[in-house]
């Protein structure tokens, strides 16, 4: 299993943003990261889904644009919540905005972000950052460029299986 610290960065937040996410204090996550203290409950939760996500096998859909799609062939359990307000690591979420918070309660701002998501990361982001069960539900409105169309509804069949 990797470290707290490990899976921090790889999804890209800091010790403040992943404490917002995850309802816990920034001290909290500075204990985990130092070994202090052993992670439990929901901080425990996430950091066995990021390890899996990290290890979710994919599948390569070619390069677009300069950048290689990589799609999740298995179904995932996400490391982050649909009911979370989160700000995404500046390499998925490039554009300034002027509210980096995200609620993903909110269906429009949800479609937006895993459509973000699925156009700017990996498949570790993917399996990290979107609920399979709310992707299939946002597909039919899901903002996504046409390039990503098929794959991401092959992705879906895939995950159903």
């Amino acid at each position: 299993m990797i470290s707290f610290e490990e899976a921090r960065r790889a999804v890209g937040l800091t010790q403040q943003q992943l404490a917002a996410i995850l309802g816990i204090t920034q001290p909290a996550i500075a204990a985990y990261e130092s070994g202090r203290r052993r992670p439990t409950g929901p901080a425990l939760a996430w950091l066995e889904a990021t390890h899996a996500a990290i290890l979710t096998p994919h599948r390569s859909h070619g390069v677009v644009r300069g950048r290689t799609v990589d799609l999740p062939t298995v179904r995932w359990v996400s490391a982050i919540s649909p009911a979370a307000t989160v700000v995404l690591p500046t390499r998925l979420d490039w554009s300034a905005r002027r509210e980096p918070n995200r609620d993903l309660t909110d269906l429009t701002e949800r479609a937006a972000t895993y459509a973000q998501i699925i156009e700017e990361g990996s498949a570790s982001d993917i399996a990290i950052w979107i609920d399979p069960d709310a992707l299939q539900d946002l597909w039919p409105d899901l903002p996504i460029a046409r390039h990503l169309l098929g794959p991401v509804a092959d992705m879906l069949d895939e995950i159903r299986g």
